[in-house]
């Protein structure tokens, strides 16, 4: 995807990805000890999954100069830093009191992660290559390019990100003890220098070596530091956080509202100043910052709103199943996207106006990758196709740390994605 554009090619570098650390399952299994698992996240990481869904639909069915998709996405672009916050929540949530391994920390999360992308680049790369077509040896080239860069398909860099970040993870854990009598300054410090690097990627155009790396900006942990750091502390302070988004919700609803306001009343300025809907609702911009935390919260306030009433039903099977999913979902869902809209007989935005279209490509997308992950997860590749080792029902056990009826085991996270100028 181009800087400003919502090209939907497989050289896109934009995604609405939701990724997922669905390393951490591993974790539960080896740890000799298990910690409360915080369900709150299971509501959070579904809905955020879901909206991921929804700003790759709104973008690819809408044509990329259409101020109402523009502005839909623009309040859909938290789903990107909601998940990358979820993944320092939970690795820092998973050892924040005990010992980290760090080979073997590291060879649980490549194998879960590193397989699937590898595998998935191929698949999106040689899609890129039968259609162009183009011989073996620039095919191969290109593949090359794609792992390093996270660009064979719009959703990858997630994957390519995290993988950046698990390897930074020893040193996070190092920082976060070193300074855990200045946290404050610290989050500080870190939302300060995102507010200069989104400003600094949405600002002028730039030349030379800026210019020539801009187009990866979405490839490297570094973009995202403040979200990272910010779930890794808000792992290390878990119960005050808890307790305080608790007993103060109408204050999270204020700064959803305000925040979203900021965002959407931005964007339109920036439309109604000349600017193209991709770029005014670019997932790099200031305003982003205080609106992502701000719907993090919010949704993290419903999801223990949940949690409190959860009684292990159909609606919290649905849950914890999707959320079990969602990593599948994640890497699968853009080539079905791609299969309903292309031209030709199986196109479905063609059936009905907008913005019926985009809601039945939804639709039919969502049902149709939740189908293909059950497929693929009862096959020998469902560990390099899904992330998964094969189709298993997770146990729970009951929680009384935080004041709910049941208790489990420790906290996962399967991410859904966001696009560079999507997600």
């Amino acid at each position: 995807m181009t800087r400003h554009g919502t090209d939907t090619t497989a050289t896109d570098t934009d995604t609405t990805a939701t990724a997922t650390d669905t390393a951490t399952a591993t974790d539960t299994r080896t740890a000799a000890t298990t910690r409360s698992h915080v369900y709150p996240v299971d509501l959070v990481r579904v809905l955020t999954f879901a909206c991921v869904i929804a700003v790759h639909t709104t973008s690819v069915v809408n044509p990329p100069a259409s101020a109402p998709a523009g502005g839909a996405e623009m309040l859909l672009h938290f789903t990107r830093e909601a998940f990358f916050v979820l993944t320092g929540f939970v690795l820092v949530h998973r050892y924040r009191d005990g010992a980290l391994q760090v080979r073997p920390f590291w060879r649980r999360r490549f194998l879960l992660v590193g397989v699937p992308y590898v595998v998935w680049s191929i698949v999106y790369t040689a899609l890129v290559a039968a259609a162009r077509p183009m011989p073996p040896g620039p095919a191969f080239v290109l593949l090359a390019q794609n792992l390093i860069t996270g660009r064979a398909w719009y959703h990858l860099y997630f994957l390519l990100v995290s993988m950046q970040f698990y390897l930074l993870f020893p040193l996070l854990l190092r920082l976060l003890r070193i300074t855990r009598y200045h946290h404050g300054l610290l989050l500080a410090a870190s939302a300060a220098l995102q507010l200069g690097i989104d400003t600094a990627l949405h600002g002028p155009r730039v030349t030379g070596l800026a210019a020539a790396l801009l187009p990866y900006d979405v490839s490297f942990v570094g973009s995202y530091q403040f979200y990272l750091l910010l779930g890794g502390l808000a792992a290390v302070h878990h119960e005050r956080v808890h307790a305080w988004l608790r007993s103060h919700p109408g204050i999270v609803v204020v700064a959803l509202v305000a925040s979203g306001a900021a965002a959407e009343g931005t964007y339109l300025h920036s439309v109604h100043a000349g600017g193209d809907p991709p770029f005014a609702a670019d997932v790099f911009q200031p305003v982003m910052v205080p609106w992502c935390v701000a719907v993090v919260a919010a949704l993290y306030t419903l999801g223990d709103a949940w949690a409190q009433r959860r009684g292990g039903g159909l609606g919290s099977r649905i849950v914890e199943g999707a959320s079990d999913r969602s990593f599948g979902v994640f890497l699968c869902h853009p080539l079905l996207l791609l299969a309903v809209t292309k031209p030709g007989a199986t196109n479905l935005p063609r059936l009905v106006p907008e913005p019926a279209s985009t809601v039945l490509t939804y639709v039919v997308v969502v049902a149709l990758s939740l189908g293909v992950v059950e497929v693929l997860r009862h096959t020998p590749l469902s560990l390099a196709l899904t992330g998964k080792g094969g189709s298993s029902r997770g146990s729970h056990r009951p929680l009384s740390k935080l004041g709910y009826s049941r208790s489990a085991v420790p906290v996962t996270l399967a991410c859904a994605p966001d696009t560079r100028r999507r997600m």
